[in-house]
Protein backbone atom coordinates (compact mmCIF):
# COMPACT_ATOMS: atom_id res chain seq x y z
CA UNK A 1 0.00 0.00 0.00
CA UNK A 2 1.13 3.53 -0.98
CA UNK A 3 0.03 6.97 0.20
CA UNK A 4 0.57 10.10 -2.14
CA UNK A 5 0.84 13.65 -0.01
CA UNK A 6 -0.74 16.46 -2.20
CA UNK A 7 0.50 20.22 -1.11
CA UNK A 8 -2.71 20.77 -0.32
CA UNK A 9 -2.85 18.51 2.59
CA UNK A 10 -4.92 15.53 1.17
CA UNK A 11 -3.66 12.22 1.42
CA UNK A 12 -4.62 9.34 -1.56
CA UNK A 13 -4.17 6.03 -0.46
CA UNK A 14 -3.24 3.07 -3.40
CA UNK A 15 -2.15 -0.24 -4.11
CA UNK A 16 0.39 0.91 -6.74
CA UNK A 17 1.46 4.00 -8.90
CA UNK A 18 2.97 5.02 -12.51
CA UNK A 19 5.55 8.09 -12.94
CA UNK A 20 6.22 9.39 -16.21
CA UNK A 21 7.19 13.50 -16.62
CA UNK A 22 4.32 14.86 -15.78
CA UNK A 23 3.17 13.24 -12.48
CA UNK A 24 1.83 10.27 -10.54
CA UNK A 25 -0.57 8.05 -11.70
CA UNK A 26 -2.57 6.02 -8.57
CA UNK A 27 -4.24 2.75 -8.53
CA UNK A 28 -6.32 0.47 -6.61
CA UNK A 29 -6.25 -3.20 -5.40
CA UNK A 30 -7.79 -4.10 -9.27
CA UNK A 31 -5.52 -2.09 -11.12
CA UNK A 32 -8.66 0.73 -11.64
CA UNK A 33 -7.09 4.70 -11.87
CA UNK A 34 -8.15 6.37 -8.65
CA UNK A 35 -5.95 9.47 -9.75
CA UNK A 36 -3.65 11.60 -11.39
CA UNK A 37 -1.49 14.02 -9.13
CA UNK A 38 1.07 16.53 -11.78
CA UNK A 39 4.38 16.73 -9.79
CA UNK A 40 3.17 20.46 -9.04
CA UNK A 41 1.07 19.56 -6.52
CA UNK A 42 2.69 16.21 -5.24
CA UNK A 43 4.83 16.37 -2.57
CA UNK A 44 5.82 12.74 -2.17
CA UNK A 45 4.57 9.13 -2.83
CA UNK A 46 5.39 6.36 0.27
CA UNK A 47 4.75 2.87 1.28
CA UNK A 48 2.89 2.47 4.58
CA UNK A 49 3.59 -0.51 6.16
CA UNK A 50 0.52 -3.00 7.87
CA UNK A 51 0.79 -1.15 11.19
CA UNK A 52 0.10 2.19 9.24
CA UNK A 53 3.84 3.25 9.58
CA UNK A 54 4.67 5.73 6.38
CA UNK A 55 8.15 4.60 4.66
CA UNK A 56 10.13 6.92 2.81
Amino acid sequence: MYKAQISDGEQIECADYETDNTGATLYDEEGNFIAFVPYTHLLYVGRVTEDGQMVW
